[in-house]
């Protein structure tokens, strides 16, 4: 049987304290790195935790609780339901918001009053899209 090999549970949190990922790692400066050169919303990331496991198996419980309990923005294993408004993510990218998707394309009036409509806003915006 292999020596246990202690390994980090680590969340990243934006500067308005929202968790964006939890991960584990037994060298999370060098996962973060990973993080930096791989993922867009890496720039985000002001404040970061760790908290040790004597094992990997443990860190995974303990990772993916948190990813079912706390809904970290881009985990995207784990996850128990979809998040409303995002698109369900595959499994080689992670989750994308709406904004993701019509980045480089302007909405249509039918798509704005969707939208408006989902996200129950038609009663805030004054003089908005109907």
């Amino acid at each position: 049987m292999p020596d246990p090999i202690r390994t980090a549970l680590y969340r990243l949190f934006d500067a308005d304290d929202e968790l964006l990922y939890v991960g584990i790692s037994k060298d999370p400066a060098a996962r973060w790195k990973q993080h930096q050169s791989r993922t867009p919303w890496w720039r985000d990331v002001a404040m970061r935790t760790v908290e040790w496991y004597d094992d990997r198996p443990a860190a995974e419980a303990a990772e993916r609780k948190a990813i079912q309990t706390e809904s970290p923005r881009y985990n995207v294993v784990h996850r128990p339901t979809p998040i409303p408004g995002r698109i369900p993510p595959v499994a080689t990218r992670p989750q994308r918001t709406l904004a993701d998707v019509y980045r480089d394309r302007p909405l249509t009036d039918a798509q704005c009053r969707r939208i408006v409509a989902l996200l129950g806003l038609r009663d805030r915006l004054a003089g908005g899209v109907r």
